[in-house]
């Protein structure tokens, strides 16, 4: 069965489960013990912070803090926020982040959150963001948060330009690059003040991810305990932070060919689903986007019937983000770009994501569109004609 929802999970890689079992097996101690054994695995803890700093471009590892996972590394920088800005500073985000940024920043900063704004194929321009950075008058900002990669379209962000322009304005620049490791180079990622990252998204296990923080800053997420140099306590989670430090280094390491291989059987997808649904719409279809991301809108469907569809013809697939429901995931997207889609506001509109992993082929790309096809002409019944004109 073709698995095309990596954006939402990632099976363990080889590297991860060997890395994890070796740590579960031998470095069972706790690392903030005093005993020999303990003192194994705090080295082990640090070795794995050294490698996941080098793969990030970052020259500290003290800024790296692990965690449970992106969702817990990003309410960890909503929450220090909240409590180190003044009571009346302002929050940026785009209106596409992943609802771990979207709901943790906005119950931080209830009332203060502002719209960074979109342009037609749902990207940040640096331009743009400069406008909101200016009509926020006088009004101090506390912190700008835009995902790396988008886990919808795939849509990518110029991360490196926004935390720049940041950067001169003496604002803290946050990113989740959750979509982004393990797809794209993670070098230069550790330039963002704040970065966050999740190990299930490229091969690592689940319940594991990090948080980089600013050099020289100090903050307390959590309180009841020492770990991560006082930063983030609980004990922490050594056979999974070896896991998910060897797969992503593997994954770096085969990565320019598994990028231009999956780009070239997404790019056939789309020509495809060009001949079988012509009028329906790739989002964010002009703007640089994951190699492994393919989000189509389609006028009058409903996206879990078409999921459920494509799961009886045996494709894994997803209406969008696994964190929100279909419908909401969908109107999202649509709603951000819909005025360069000629959409109307509120018009029925289904939306399917494909999401492809390094092993995923070209036939597994192809009969995920021929499903899609076949699904939509079914949907459309009898007495209606299956067309999926969104205009």
């Amino acid at each position: 069965m073709p698995y095309l929802d990596h954006n939402a999970t990632t099976p363990l890689h080889p590297a991860a489960r060997k890395a994890w079992l070796e740590a579960a097996d031998r470095f069972w101690a706790n690392p903030s013990s005093l005993y020999g054994q303990a003192t194994a695995a705090r080295d082990l803890l640090a070795d794995c912070r050294e490698r996941l700093a080098d793969l990030l471009g970052c020259s500290d590892p003290g800024r790296i803090v692990f965690t449970s996972g992106a969702t817990a590394a990003n309410n960890l920088v909503a929450r220090h926020f909240s409590r180190s800005a003044p009571s009346d500073a302002l929050a940026l985000l785009s209106p596409l982040e992943h609802p771990a940024v979207d709901v943790s920043i906005r119950a931080a900063f209830p009332g203060r959150v502002h719209d960074t704004g979109v342009d037609a194929e749902g990207v940040v321009a640096p331009k743009a963001l400069a406008r909101a950075l200016d009509g926020a008058g006088h009004r101090p900002i506390a912190v700008v948060s835009i995902m790396a990669a988008s886990n919808e379209s795939g849509v990518l962000q110029p991360w490196p330009e926004l935390a720049s322009l940041c950067r001169d304005r003496h604002i803290s620049f946050h990113t989740d690059a959750a979509q982004w490791l393990g797809k794209l180079p993670a070098a230069g990622l550790a330039s963002c003040d704040w970065l966050t990252g999740s190990g299930h998204k490229f091969g690592g296990p689940r319940g594991v991810g990090f948080l980089v923080v600013p050099a020289k800053t100090r903050f307390r997420g959590d309180l009841g305990g020492p770990q991560e140099d006082g930063q983030h306590a609980g004990t922490e989670n050594l056979p999974g932070i070896a896991g998910m430090v060897a797969a992503l280094e593997v994954r770096q390491r085969d990565l320019p060919t598994i990028a231009e291989r999956g780009a070239a059987h997404r790019d056939a997808a789309i020509e495809l689903l060009r001949e079988r649904l012509p009028t329906a719409r790739v989002v964010s279809g002009n703007a640089a986007r994951l190699w492994n991301t393919l989000a189509i809108l389609i006028h009058r469907a409903d996206s879990r019937k078409l999921v459920a569809a494509l799961d009886r013809a045996g494709i894994e697939a997803s209406t969008g983000s696994a964190c929100s429901s279909g419908a909401a995931s969908a109107a999202r997207v649509v709603a951000a770009i819909a005025p360069s889609l000629g959409i109307a506001p509120g018009a029925p509109v289904g939306m399917v994501r494909f999401s492809a992993g390094p092993d995923t082929s070209a036939a597994d790309w192809q009969a995920a569109i021929h499903a899609l096809a076949e699904a939509v002409i079914v949907s459309a019944g009898p007495s209606r004609p299956p067309r999926v004109d969104l205009r």
